[in-house]
């Protein structure tokens, strides 16, 4: 079962670091990046949504032209099905340690992403929002919530970017995935790996088109979306 221990993170406690680290965002990060550097390829304004430990945003700031700006995101600190949840104030100083001294990276803030507002619906302008392993550890209106408030965000040709473990034509595979799934709702009943064609009906109704499905390692998929109106 590596796939819900994966979700845990582990905090390294020193007296310079407060760093939680994730084992899984550790292994994907640079799979994730190299599809990020085949879409987003001008400059612009990126947000990511539930940045976890701080791992990701910093590795693809570092790694990306200095010329895109990224905001970071959070909201319950931690989802696994077994671990408790980390206090919201110490996953955001987390975030903020990875990226000290990052000029091109933002404070991060509180973001509810099933929520009918964002605290950046007034400003905009986004080109990119981003997400990672959400999906199946949250309510299924976080998902909906997710195409809805990118789709208040984003430009016209800005980008959705969703990465993660989905069903196909309702079917988990392979057989890892489906003991997964199993072990996420047998935990939430409101969690679980959702239908890619699902997401993909949602994402045109909030006025997105689908760009790529990209196959990733570990069973995984990146759909990326470009916003049409």
């Amino acid at each position: 079962m590596r796939r819900v221990a994966d979700l845990f993170f582990y905090v390294m406690n020193s007296m310079s670091s407060v760093k939680k680290f994730a084992p899984a965002a550790d292994r994907n990060k640079d799979p994730i990046l190299n599809v990020l550097q085949k879409h987003v390829t001008s400059p612009g304004k990126v947000l990511e949504v539930s940045s976890g430990s701080g791992q990701h945003i910093a590795h693809f700031a570092n790694k990306m032209p200095r010329s895109l700006i990224w905001q970071p995101s959070e909201y319950a600190g931690n989802a696994s099905p077994t671990s408790s949840i980390h206090p919201l104030q110490e996953v955001m100083e987390s975030i903020k340690s990875y990226t000290e001294g990052m000029e091109n990276v933002l404070p991060p803030f509180e973001l509810d992403a099933s929520s009918s507002s964002w605290p950046v619906d007034q400003t905009g302008g986004f080109t990119c929002v981003l997400v990672s392993n959400l999906t199946h550890i949250a309510p299924f209106d976080v998902t909906q919530g997710l195409l809805n408030g990118a789709g208040r965000i984003l430009t016209c040709g800005g980008l959705l970017m969703i990465y993660g473990p989905f069903k196909v034509g309702g079917v988990a595979s392979p057989e890892s995935n489906v003991n997964f799934d199993n072990t996420l709702q047998s935990q939430n009943s409101t969690w679980g790996l959702r239908d890619m064609e699902t997401v993909v009906d949602l994402a045109s109704k909030n006025g997105f088109v689908e760009k790529e499905i990209h196959d990733m390692p570990a069973n995984n998929y990146m759909l990326v979306f470009e916003k049409s109106a």
